[in-house]
């Protein structure tokens, strides 16, 4: 009896979220349905559990995780859509979503397993709330993983996916300043300044090839980039002289006094080049 309410309560919240997402009807499979676990998605396999993640609607999420047993079989971590992403790579694209991560890595003993589980891009949950500009997320997951307290290597193997992108590099390349100058002036995250990705660009060749950093006005931009010129102090002059004219810059076209324009050419030759 039991049994029967769950599955007809399922049905019911399934039918809520459909309701509210009319794309939902178009990519879900003609199949009854009887667990949260259970893929309605005929397109990325996502489970239903990850689509009302996605759609954001936490009063079905809530009551959808009460439903699953508490020993975690099967196990969290392995249930992924055809991106590999988990229900915590869901979650963890939304600050808004934090208290539902919370819930969940409280209820289930695999939780470090569910923290550094990896999608089909070797993206952590945490790389994911990099990825879309999640602060609070970000040092959420941060804490639960206890990267302060872990080893330089440590934390570039949980900060970094397989075409080694950081989630440095990815907050400069989405303009997420507010997320990136965070990064960037943690002593824990300090390594991944001096990182390379696959294209062999660091951090600071990522900010100097992105001109909208210095053309538009973005949350954290400034403290961002004096935090990067502090870590390459052999460049520190030129590059500052160029920030600051950027930073002051209001206009729609980048102009440079001429007194910045030759250190800033030579630092990028030297970037580039050498």
């Amino acid at each position: 009896m039991e049994d029967t309410k769950r599955k007809d309560r399922i049905a019911e919240l399934y039918q809520a979220l459909k309701k509210k997402n009319k794309y939902l009807s178009q990519i879900s499979l003609d199949k009854p349905l009887q667990d949260p676990l259970q893929t309605i998605s005929n397109i990325y396999d996502n489970t239903f559990l990850h689509l009302a993640i996605r759609f954001k609607q936490k009063d079905i999420v809530k009551e959808l995780l009460k439903m699953l047993p508490k020993e975690g079989n099967p196990p969290l971590w392995k249930i992924k859509n055809k991106e590999g992403n988990t229900i915590l790579h869901e979650l963890a694209c939304s600050d808004s979503m934090k208290n539902m991560a919370g819930k969940v890595l409280k209820r289930y003993e695999e939780y470090e397993m569910l923290l550094t589980a990896r999608n089909e891009f070797g993206e952590t949950p945490i790389f994911c709330a990099a990825r879309h500009g999640q602060t609070e997320m970000f040092q959420f997951l941060a804490e639960k993983m206890k990267l302060n307290d872990r080893s330089e290597d440590e934390v570039k193997h949980h900060l970094q996916r397989d075409d080694k992108t950081t989630v440095l590099h990815i907050s400069i390349t989405t303009e997420c300043f507010g997320l990136a100058h965070f990064i960037a002036k943690e002593k824990s995250y300090q390594c991944l300044i001096e990182e390379m990705d696959q294209d062999s660009m660091t951090a600071l060749r990522y900010i100097t090839c992105n001109s909208r950093a210095f053309g538009m006005q973005k949350i954290g931009r400034q403290e961002f980039i004096e935090e990067i010129i502090k870590s390459k102090s052999d460049q520190k002059q030129g590059l500052v002289d160029v920030i600051n004219a950027a930073i002051i810059y209001s206009g729609t076209v980048f102009t440079i006094i001429y007194y910045s324009f030759t250190h800033f050419f030579i630092i990028i030759w030297k970037t580039t080049f050498l």
